[in-house]
């Protein structure tokens, strides 16, 4: 099986089909990264597919050597559904502010005990959890996403976020705190 480097080397050298398979390996991990954010199965498609369409465009920007096409192309959607939620707002409240108007960006969560990534564990119901998720804000929910359903290292998640490794962490860290008292406050009523 050709790399996904071997891919963009053959289409550029006109290949196309080599195009299409790298559309079918990424497809549906694009797709639901999306859907995960924005939560609307009609624009996750659409950001789907806008984003392997800015992909095409730029395929001969594209340097293995900076980043992993897989890397590559969650950047390119992250950016492409930042954009969708920005265009659809319809409040004055950003997709980062809570109802309260303070900013999840801003606000720091106080790190009352240490918690490991057995949040996820924990969780008797998968369901429960996936609720909890879809309630965090989406820059908590995309750090939870790239890291534990893409497997995407801290390092990955920065260069997709064009984040500082540390921030990252602090990210994770903080969605993983807010994602465990949402499941606590589910399981206490």
């Amino acid at each position: 099986m050709p790399t996904d480097e071997a891919l963009i080397a053959a289409y550029l050298a006109g290949e196309e089909e080599a195009f299409t398979t790298l559309v079918d390996r990424h497809l549906s991990s694009v797709y639901d990264f999306a859907f995960r954010l924005c939560g609307n199965t009609h624009e996750a498609e659409d950001i789907a597919q806008e984003t392997f369409l800015k992909a095409w465009h730029n395929l001969k920007k594209y340097r293995s050597q900076s980043a992993r096409v897989r890397t590559w192309l969650f950047t390119i959607a992250r950016n492409t559904t930042v954009d969708h939620l920005r265009r659809r707002r319809s409040t004055a409240l950003s997709e980062f502010e809570r109802d309260d108007g303070s900013n999840y960006l801003t606000d720091t969560l106080p790190d009352t005990a240490p918690l490991p990534d057995e949040a996820f564990a924990e969780a008797e119901n998968i369901e429960m959890l996936e609720e909890a998720l879809e309630k965090l804000p989406v820059r908590a929910r995309e750090v939870l996403i790239l890291h534990f359903r893409e497997e995407l290292t801290f390092e990955e998640i920065g260069a997709i976020l064009n984040e500082p490794l540390n921030t990252v962490k602090s990210r994770h860290r903080r969605a993983l705190i807010a994602l465990r008292k949402l499941v606590e406050r589910h399981q206490n009523s």
